[in-house]
């Protein structure tokens, strides 16, 4: 049977073994001042000998709180907290030791230790600042900004319920001060100037790959583009071509990408830094649970298919550019790959799908004289309309996928419009009653807006929205109970689901994420990975070699491989590297003879991570839809569907789960089968049901909200 994982741990600490050996203080800060790296760095570089460099790590507990660890053998034998207490005193600080036991939070244990374990092969480690190494880790060369403004890491996170939360964090230099002192409207604002210079700054060494902490008293006067502060530009600077975003993939099954994914880096930090270190401290093992059967769900038609609907409609193309060759290009390509007859116009119809050709916003920053109609196309309830740049169709290239986009957003807007769903056959579900679904908008300081989207047997939809008045100020305020209705610290409730019959159920991220088989992926991909410099006996490969060719009737199947073994001489050893050169290729018996020698030798000459074997044994959960019942409520998740994932996850899967408000019932009916649509994530299942996707683009097509027409609540209760 096949398990699913996830990014929960069971750890169980070894208090005995913690307490022979280490030493851990609980350091507190008086009044109203924050406890910050900074303040720790100054508090040990206050202290003489012998306490410079001893200390292993330090975690915060609030934000004028945290533990240090040291190691008792590093210590003065008597006398030493005296020293620590008077010199925590010139800082308002409270220094006093803690048994391990003790520490209520035993989350912070663990990330007090996993924050210890820099020691190891690659120099990349640096979990935290006080002593020169930060609390993070970075993809190798993976670095956005070929300047070097910028460098991305990642951090890793124990959260309460020992779940491990993998951040991407950008490093932006402070060449790029007056993009980072901008507000998220792109406007200079001197409050984000004073808070960016109040930031602590760090220096980068590319030689060891390394962020430690700038002391302008020990390191100078260093120019500005060389220093770095943990912070990312709130707008996106405007760049010539492709914008690429920061991030590290999530994870890969190709070996080549996989030394450089958030699961590789963490799984160097476990498997190679902190077990070896730590083993006979802490007992961890990841969570794991046997996959139950999902019912087989039929996934939505092609984009190409689903257009048949919109080939009775009339197209329009509003071209808001001087580009002609552009605009027949287009329509070209929308009559080859939908088979739509697009017609050019100046306004758009309210009877048609609307196609507008925009410039981007730097064609209109560099040509004042030339009007941006963006504004005035905007789509409606009642006129569907989609905008593109000219610049961003030329450099798709025309291309199927891009045009498919368009169209499906399109049809999303139409259905809108007409207030009767075609973009999927909702009469196949059999559904008994109207389906309710109900978002939250919330603008920066002002009451929310809740949006709601019922929709009939028939799939006739009716879109409306609730905002704050005298008239519905009871009923606004117990839904925004029930969207703030979460624990403290949890997430969010992301929507609301009701039927007809008063059951009402919520939608909430929790804090699992499904992982792979952290121990398998690591072990095997690293016997392939980790083959430079390996060298085995030259005649046990040999005999293996002609046994294995014997026994599969192909004694001449292996060519080069045989020619290379021929020219070495018995006693001497062979290169896995070169053998792995010798059968380079895709045919089967170079395949087989690989899975053969990993049987027989332990290490991968040929990786088969990318199969589907190798997925459901290590990486099942990572693709298609899974779910399991808990404590009442549904948990589920989704990502790429197997045949598309090419074996690549640049994003983690977020476990949400859907549950009941008081004694409503389970409203899991058709859950998967509104999960199962790739006109909100191309090629993949959506991980909201696709009903919120309709409500999104209302709420952004609908300028003055209509509560004209609410569903009837009067059976929930809230109570």
């Amino acid at each position: 049977m096949n398990h699913l994982y996830f990014n929960a741990f069971n750890v169980m600490p070894n208090y005995r073994e913690i307490m022979k050996n280490f030493t851990i203080l609980r350091m507190r800060r008086r009044g109203e001042h924050r406890l910050s790296y900074r303040v720790i760095g100054d508090f040990l570089d206050a202290l003489p000998d012998p306490f410079q460099g001893v200390l292993q790590s330090a975690c915060f507990m609030w934000e004028n709180e945290a533990f240090l660890l040291f190691r008792t053998s590093d210590l003065p034998k008597s006398g030493y907290l005296g020293r620590l207490t008077e010199t925590g005193q010139s800082f308002d600080c409270l220094i006093a030791p803690v048994q391990p036991q003790q520490i209520k939070r035993k989350h912070k244990l663990f990330q007090l230790f996993l924050n210890a374990a820099p020691n190891s092969a690659r120099h990349r480690y640096r979990y935290h600042n006080v002593t020169g190494r930060l609390f993070i880790t970075s993809a190798d060369r993976d670095f956005v900004n070929k300047a070097d403004q910028s460098r991305i890491a990642m951090e890793v996170e124990v959260k309460p319920d020992f779940t491990i939360q993998l951040h991407t964090r950008t490093f932006t230099s402070l060449s790029r001060h007056e993009d980072l002192s901008r507000d998220k409207y792109c406007r200079p604002s001197e409050k984000e100037r004073k808070k960016l210079w109040s930031k602590e700054q760090f220096l980068f060494d590319p030689a060891t790959d390394r962020f430690k902490r700038y002391s302008k008293v020990l390191d100078g006067d260093v120019p500005l583009k060389d220093r770095y502060v943990n912070r990312r530009p709130k707008c996106a600077r405007l760049i010539k071509g492709k914008k690429k975003k920061n991030r590290i993939d999530f994870f890969s099954l190709n070996p080549k990408k996989y030394g450089t994914t958030k699961i590789a880096l963490f799984n160097e930090l476990y498997f190679e830094a902190f077990l070896p270190k730590f083993r006979n401290y802490f007992d961890v093992q990841q969570v794991c649970r046997p996959e139950t059967a999902v019912e087989s769900v039929q996934f939505e038609k092609s984009a190409a298919d689903r257009t048949d609907v919109l080939r009775n409609v009339p197209v329009r193309l509003i071209n808001n550019t001087i580009d002609a060759k552009a605009e027949q290009q287009f329509k070209a390509a929308l009559r080859e790959h939908f088979g739509l007859s697009a017609r050019s116009t100046r306004h758009a119809d309210p009877g048609a799908i609307n196609f507008v050709m925009n410039n981007d916003i730097e064609h209109y920053q560099r040509h004042k004289e030339d009007k941006d109609r963006y504004e005035q196309f905007k789509a409606t309830p009642e006129c569907a309309t989609q905008q593109f740049t000219r610049q961003e169709f030329k450099g798709a290239g025309n291309s199927k996928a891009f045009i498919a986009k368009l169209v499906t957003e399109l049809h999303l807007k139409y259905d809108i419009a007409r207030s009767q769903m075609t973009v999927f056959d909702w009469g196949r579900l059999q559904a008994s009653g109207t389906w309710s679904f109900v978002l939250k908008e919330e603008e920066d300081q002002q009451e929310p807006v809740f949006h709601f989207l019922s929709i009939h047997p028939d799939g006739q939809m009716k879109f409306s929205s609730l905002t704050r008045d005298l008239f519905t100020e009871g009923f606004h305020s117990k839904l925004t109970a029930i969207f703030d209705k979460h624990p403290r610290g949890g997430q969010s409730i992301e929507g609301v689901i009701l039927d007809d019959g008063g059951n009402l159920n919520v939608i909430q991220q929790t804090g699992r994420r499904a992982f792979p088989n952290l121990e398998g992926i690591h072990k095997e991909i690293m016997a392939g990975i980790e083959i430079e410099g390996v060298e085995v006996p030259a005649d046990d490969v040999k005999s293996f070699t002609a046994q294995y060719l014997n026994t599969n009737g192909s004694e001449t199947a292996l060519p080069d491989l045989q020619q290379y073994l021929a020219g070495v001489q018995t006693g001497q050893t062979v290169a896995l590297t070169e053998l792995k050169r010798c059968i380079h290729g895709k045919s089967p018996v170079k395949s087989d003879y690989a899975k053969a020698f990993h049987r027989a030798f332990g290490y991968w000459l040929k990786h088969p991570f990318k199969s589907k074997e190798a997925t459901d044994r290590y990486s099942k959960a990572l693709v298609d839809l899974h779910t399991y019942e808990e404590g009442g409520a549904l948990y589920y998740w989704a990502n790429t569907r197997m045949k598309e994932t090419k074996g690549q996850f640049p994003n983690g899967n977020v476990v949400r789960k859907l549950k009941p408000v008081d004694n409503s019932r389970l409203l899991s009916d058709f859950l998967l089968e509104t999960l199962a649509v790739n006109f909100v994530r191309i090629n993949a299942p959506t991980v909201l049901p696709f009903p919120f996707k309709l409500l999104r683009e209302y709420a952004k097509m609908a300028e003055k909200p209509d509560s004209s027409t609410l569903p009837d609540l009067s059976q929930i209760s809230f109570d």
